[in-house]
């Protein structure tokens, strides 16, 4: 504690110290008033929790409370030195008399208690209160039935009655290790009933006189009760949320189909157009080299393209296909720099994208070095193209792994069981 109230002023002395020495500086005298207000605190506490001083005796804790353990620092000239040591309190204990107290207590507590929600033992219709302990803790209880075929062992009722039963109840109260037995009788009488609960007494009563009769190939259920009318209706189970839940999974399928096929419709294309890609940029280059301009040469690419494709010598290649529709918006008036930008926007493929930025620079700054460009393009679609083959080729046998283990396991049963039939033989 003297560590505490030590800090404690030490922090006070340098908040007023700040205050003087370096004005403006709010914050930092708050901070150390605060610690200092921290140390007084802890002093406090420990002041509370007798950790402070020499200790000679420990409360013991009421009947009931439990168990007290609480940690000490013991010390012995020459010996011990502040050696951490863990000591434990038993609860008071009672002299006879006290105990007896305790049991009548217990006993008048417990008469309250029991009733639960009855108006008194001689009414019983609903289930008992049993609690295990008693006043705060300090007495025990264990309960036992005259006769099970009425409570259960927590006091709960079995079934309602049809006449008034008489049930004694005892109760072994426990207060340290002094047994008390407590027996008291309850009467349990017929609840009354609803008039809802005995409608359906009724019938099923009524049900039970028909199905008892003989000679008769059907049941007649009751059409009236008491003056009340009722309807039946067989119960056959809501079929149709089964049939709507079964045609919202075909709708979410045929959606998911839909969407799978367009996915690999695109896959496929963009499969397809990255194949060509080396093709047209080759044919572009060749063109350009043998003295056409850009729009020319991709003219007659795409034309002989249209050209194969009437005489079936070809079929859909989507790459050659945005190709025609570049052409084909030139000739509708739309300026050759926007074509082939669009021409790029519509393939979707950052490659075809780098084509169309050539293309427009060569529209912009003239042909010169755009031979050089489309070479060195080529070349690098050629590299891309084999990485891909590659890559194609690794996922192709991996994918044979699974055929491969299982024909392996095949031959492996094929050699092992025969030879196992023949040695048990």
């Amino acid at each position: 504690m003297q560590w505490y109230l030590g800090g404690a002023v030490l922090c006070v002395l340098a908040a007023r110290r700040a205050k003087k020495r370096i004005p403006g500086q709010k914050r930092l005298q708050e901070a150390a008033l605060a610690l200092a207000a921290g140390f007084l605190l802890a002093a406090a506490v420990t002041v509370s929790d007798g950790g402070s001083g020499e200790s000679r005796r420990v409360a013991r804790n009421e009947p009931g409370k439990g168990t007290l353990e609480k940690e000490y620092e013991v010390s012995a000239d020459g010996e011990l030195e502040e050696y951490p040591i863990q000591v434990q309190v038993e609860e008071r204990k009672l002299d006879a008399a006290e105990r007896q107290a305790y049991f009548e207590k217990a006993k008048e507590e417990l008469d309250a208690a029991v009733l639960g929600d009855n108006p008194s033992l001689d009414e019983v219709t609903s289930p008992l209160f049993l609690p295990e302990t008693l006043q705060d803790g300090a007495v025990e209880a264990e309960y036992r039935f005259s006769d099970y075929d009425v409570f259960e062992p927590d006091g709960t009722l079995k079934a309602d009655v049809e006449k008034p039963i008489l049930e004694e109840v005892t109760a072994e109260l426990t207060c340290q290790e002094e047994t008390c037995l407590y027996t008291f009788a309850v009467r349990v009488v017929p609840r009354e009933k609803t008039k809802r609960e005995l409608l359906l007494d009724g019938i099923r009563e009524e049900l039970d006189v028909e199905n008892g009769k003989t000679g008769s190939a059907y049941v007649e259920l009751p059409q009236e009760m008491e003056g009340t009318a009722l309807a039946w209706e067989e119960k056959t189970g809501n079929r149709g949320i089964l049939m709507a839940f079964l045609g919202a999974v075909g709708a979410a399928a045929i959606l998911l189909k839909e969407k799978e096929e367009k996915k690999k419709k695109d896959t496929e294309r963009e499969r397809q157009m990255m194949e060509d890609y080396p093709e047209i940029v080759s044919k572009l280059s060749l063109l350009m080299g043998a003295g056409m301009n850009i729009s020319t040469a991709w003219e007659r690419i795409a034309f002989a393209y249209r050209e194969k494709q009437e005489q079936g010598e070809v079929g859909t290649r989507h790459a050659y296909e945005e190709m025609l529709a570049t052409v084909y918006e030139k000739k509708e008036g739309t300026g050759e720099l926007q074509a082939f930008e669009n021409f790029g926007e519509r393939c979707h493929l950052s490659a075809y994208r780098r084509l169309s930025s050539l293309l427009a620079q060569n529209i912009r700054k003239g042909a010169r070095g755009m031979q050089r460009l489309l070479e060195e393009e080529e070349r690098d679609a050629l590299e891309e193209q084999k990485a891909r083959a590659r890559k194609a080729g690794e996922e192709a046998g991996t994918k044979m792994l699974l055929p491969m283990g299982l024909m392996l396991a095949i031959v492996l049963v094929i050699l092992i069981v025969p030879a196992g039939m023949s040695l048990s033989i």
